[in-house]
């Protein structure tokens, strides 16, 4: 079930896959057509982005007991991995550009430079890393690293 999850994750966008998963929110119990550009699109999208879905990286993030314990410590990481999981892709959304900036917020937290003693190890930067990278939704360079398909306008 994890593409029609990453199908329904897309309905906020303003394109064609974005219809298709609207539709498909609204129609839990049909299957869309199999052969519509816009299940083709998606089909490739989810692949190029390894199968990832929000739906399965909360999961993750609820399992994840190391996060757990440092957002004990440090409760404002709460406030930081809450904005990752809101974050919607949108046109000009860059993947490496939000890594980057939710890196430098949680380097103030955790890590060499954390206020409290408890973080300071790399242990708990390395972990809040893998935290930012598994939340954060991939970039139209991640879905098409040979540039999007002309013919159609996508709003990633």
């Amino acid at each position: 079930m994890g593409l029609y999850q990453y199908i329904r994750e897309q309905a906020h966008r303003n394109d064609i896959v974005g219809v298709l998963g609207r539709w498909l929110k609204s129609h839990p119990r049909q299957r869309p057509d199999h052969d519509s550009p816009a299940f083709g699109l998606a089909s490739d999208e989810f692949a190029a982005c390894g199968e990832w879905t929000r739906q399965d990286a909360l999961k993750r993030l609820n399992k994840n007991k190391n996060f757990q314990r440092i957002a004990k410590v440090e409760p404002k990481l709460i406030g930081i991995v809450s904005e990752i999981i809101k974050l919607q892709p949108h046109k000009g959304y860059s993947r490496p550009g939000a890594y980057h900036e939710f890196k430098t917020r949680i380097s103030k937290l955790v890590g060499w430079n954390a206020e409290k003693q408890e973080l300071v190890e790399s242990d708990s930067y390395d972990a809040m890393i893998r935290v930012v990278d598994d939340l954060l939704p991939p970039d139209s360079g991640d879905l098409y690293p040979d540039g999007k398909p002309d013919e159609i306008d996508l709003d990633l």
